[in-house]
């Protein structure tokens, strides 16, 4: 926690200092509003034609990380999440590409963003090295870009966990695209709460096989999240929905504010909605869950890192057997 408020106070000095002046609750949160709103409008010229200009950006992972996503349970869900996140707010706007390429694969990151994920995935298909590939995705968008990009998702993850502790009732999912369609967002349903963003449309998953330079999966993630709604009583449920093809692939997430009933808990579905989804997550009270078809071949599922806590993350996964 230490760490990410001095890395968060180092990266946004001005959105530091407006969160500290805060005085109630309330103050804070139509602070966090405003800087939403200002992050939001610094990300707009550097986003693609389709964007959702108030949407998460979406994130190309390394190999690795990919891996380690895939494998966490538990609180390692929490930790790769936030760290990765957390490694990408280091990177300023006079970082050199050099600079700010390292910095991007040392937290698992290959691009941020439509315009450099499409060049890197350009140039890792085209053979080049992953360094090369993903200097290629950093200079298509500049440096100073990608900062307001990553600052888009970095107060959505991290102010909520630094400053709304006490009972923020937040559900944050990263959702990995591990298909050989690019998946696109549906709709949303919220029984308790509100949404607070997500990311419009997901990549499709890159399998560079031996020898060529680069070899791994590449696989793009989304980010979803929903929050309780301001002075509420109650948490947040939910529910969204990705198409993939004319498939619909539908997930749900709860964070309430008192475990008397349920605990934070996740659900997955093909083919239903996102309001079954939100109600279903209730219903089942599960930390993780999955579901398959045959035709097309289909696995979905979702985790929880814990039943506890007011700030919940999940992972969830879209899987066609591609990759």
């Amino acid at each position: 926690m230490i760490h990410l408020a001095a890395a968060f106070d180092s990266a946004y000095p001005e959105y530091s200092r407006q969160l500290k002046a805060c005085k109630t609750e309330q103050e804070l949160l139509t602070t966090y509003k405003k800087i939403k709103e200002d992050a939001f409008e610094k990300a707009r010229p550097y986003l693609a034609d389709g964007d959702d200009p108030t949407g998460f950006p979406a994130i190309a992972l390394t190999p690795q990380q990919y891996h380690n996503l895939s494998a966490a349970t538990g609180s390692n869900i929490k930790v790769y999440v936030t760290a990765m996140i957390n490694t990408a707010q280091a990177i300023k706007p006079d970082f050199s590409v050099g600079q700010t390429v390292a910095q991007l694969i040392g937290g698992g990151i290959t691009a941020i963003g439509t315009i450099a994920g499409a060049a890197f995935g350009e140039g890792i298909i085209g053979g080049a090295v992953a360094a090369v590939a993903v200097a290629a995705g950093v200079e298509a968008v500049t440096v100073a870009g990608l900062v307001t990009l990553i600052a888009v998702a970095i107060i959505a993850v991290i102010i909520p966990i630094l400053y709304f502790m006490l009972k923020p009732a937040c559900c944050f999912t990263l959702l990995m695209n591990e298909t050989n369609e690019t998946i696109n967002w549906v709709d949303d349903h919220n029984v308790h709460g509100k949404p607070v963003g997500h990311t419009p449309f997901i990549n499709a998953a890159i399998d560079v096989p031996e020898p060529i330079p680069g070899a791994g999966k590449y696989v793009y993630a989304g980010l979803i999240q929903t929050d309780k709604k301001d002075a509420a009583l109650v948490g947040t449920q939910y529910g969204f929905t990705y198409s993939y093809g004319s498939t619909k692939v539908n997930f749900g997430t709860e964070c309430p504010l008192t475990s008397l009933y349920v605990d934070n808990n996740c659900y997955c579905s093909i083919d239903s909605t996102s309001e079954t989804a939100a109600n279903e997550t209730d219903s089942k009270n599960v930390l993780s869950y999955s579901a398959s078809v045959v035709t097309p071949k289909l696995d979905v599922s979702i985790k929880c890192n814990s039943a506890s806590g007011y700030v919940a993350y999940y992972i969830a996964r879209i899987q066609d057997g591609s990759i």
